[in-house]
């Protein structure tokens, strides 16, 4: 079930909502142990605020791949029949929480939807007076946007044209994206980049595409003579490659299952040196050392093989492996993993000093341990790069240059899980230990 987006929203809008209900109709004292019990359970049970982030995971589906609003009603996701329609009670609280979130196209939308579905249910679920209120309040706000002169409306979420008097709202925005790729991006081109790549969209040209190329391997190395590496290139510079069957599926469940009594929420790194939930990395990880289990020192010993670059855990090379899951929804924004080049004089006070005599995480290697359904793919938003999930292979990159200064191409960002759940292993390998693995150029740009 939580493979399947609007399956998984019901299931947490009938325990966040519906099981109040149940308790509340109990009134007589023969119930009392009956509420006592649901009261227990409910502590186990998703609250409203779980029922907010799954909605918000649909409205992001949506805006993310560009969905029909009437198929996902009807309960189709990108061309995926889910086997759930969606009630106008459902629609009713998309729109909210998308006009809550500052999406008033998208809420426009979202309360069109359910006025139809109030209109087919016989105002079973949603009356159609209901639904007609919010719609009416979400037009005005979107209109006011368009009156205002402190502001571009094109930073907001609306339709290309006030709503009232302009008939159907079928195309947002109502104009071409044009992209541009490049280390200098304002954040909205970052972000018309990500989402793009997202959807599967070609950023870069076909002359650009075909210098890309695949290639076997075996490093010179004894281990890999008869099993070499199967290596597509994905970028250039930052030169990023996919490796293919680095590991079997009987290893990769094997990872799941070590992980996942350990799993939760994963956090992102906040101002002065502490670590806090975001809406921006919606996942949950685990963290797993090389002697948590006897298959994780032969995955570090397979890292090191292929990169060719020190993963000893124990004196500091690399850091612990973080296993991570994204269910419905679950995506990470554009971001870079080095931690320390680009934080200011302030911030590195908060910095460990065990962390500064590891170094910064000069690569990054992320094994696949899952195939996604829809969706899921590592995107680059600056070059233009895509990688799309296959359970068993790995995707690398390096995020400093060889003379220690950070590489802002190597953005990236996991684009939403749209129907199935993926599961990825993180290695992050630092500066110390790589000072003859990793030598400077003799450009002391590069």
């Amino acid at each position: 079930m939580v493979d399947n987006p609007l399956q998984a929203f019901q299931l947490v809008r009938r325990l966040a909502v519906d099981w109040d209900f149940v308790k509340r109709a109990m009134k007589s004292d023969d119930w009392n142990p009956i509420r006592r019990l649901i009261s227990d359970y409910r502590q186990l049970m998703p609250n409203h605020d779980d029922l907010q982030g799954a909605a918000m995971a649909l409205v992001r589906l949506q805006d993310t791949y560009r969905l029909n609003m009437s198929d996902m009603a009807r309960g189709s996701i990108l061309g995926l029949p889910q086997g759930t329609k969606l009630s106008a009670r459902d629609l009713l609280y998309l729109g909210k929480q998308s006009f809550t979130a500052g999406y008033y196209a998208h809420a426009i939308s979202w309360l069109e939807e359910a006025l139809a579905r109030a209109h087919d249910e016989g105002n079973r679920t949603a009356s159609v007076a209901e639904v007609r209120a919010f719609y009416t309040a979400a037009v005005d706000m979107h209109d006011k946007l368009f009156d205002r002169t402190d502001l571009d409306v094109k930073d907001y979420d609306t339709f290309g044209h006030p709503v009232r008097g302009n008939g159907s709202t079928a195309v947002l925005l109502g104009r071409t994206q044009v992209f541009r790729l490049g280390e200098e991006l304002t954040p909205h081109e970052e972000q018309n980049n990500y989402m793009a790549l997202c959807r599967g969209e070609r950023l870069i040209s076909a002359e650009e595409e075909s210098k890309l190329l695949c290639r076997l391997d075996n490093r010179g190395h004894p281990y890999l003579l008869l099993r070499p590496l199967k290596i597509e290139e994905r970028s250039r510079s930052p030169y990023v490659v996919l490796y293919h069957d680095l590991l079997t599926e009987a290893q990769t469940d094997l990872l799941k299952q070590i992980a996942e009594p350990k799993l939760a929420r994963s956090m992102v790194q906040a101002g002065k040196g502490s670590e806090v939930v975001s809406v921006s990395r919606t996942s949950q990880n685990a963290w797993v050392g090389p002697h948590d289990h006897p298959l994780m020192t032969k995955v570090y010993r397979l890292v090191e093989f292929v990169t060719g670059l020190s993963t000893d855990v124990d004196s500091e090379h690399a850091e612990v492996v973080q296993i991570a899951n994204y269910g419905m929804g679950g995506h990470y924004t554009p971001h870079h993993d080095y931690l320390l080049v680009d934080k200011d004089p302030e911030e590195m006070k908060y910095v460990h000093p065990k962390e500064l005599d590891a170094g910064d995480r000069t690569a990054t290697l992320m094994f696949y341990l899952s195939d996604v359904t829809r969706g899921g793919a590592t995107v680059f938003p600056k070059v233009g790069a895509s990688v799309w999930p296959r359970r068993g292979s790995a995707v690398f990159w390096y995020n400093l240059k060889q003379n220690g200064k950070e590489n802002p191409q190597t953005l990236h960002g996991a684009c939403p899980v749209a129907v199935g759940s993926k599961w990825v292993a993180n290695f992050w390998i630092r500066e110390k230990g790589q000072l003859f693995r990793r030598r400077c150029a003799l450009d002391p740009e590069l």
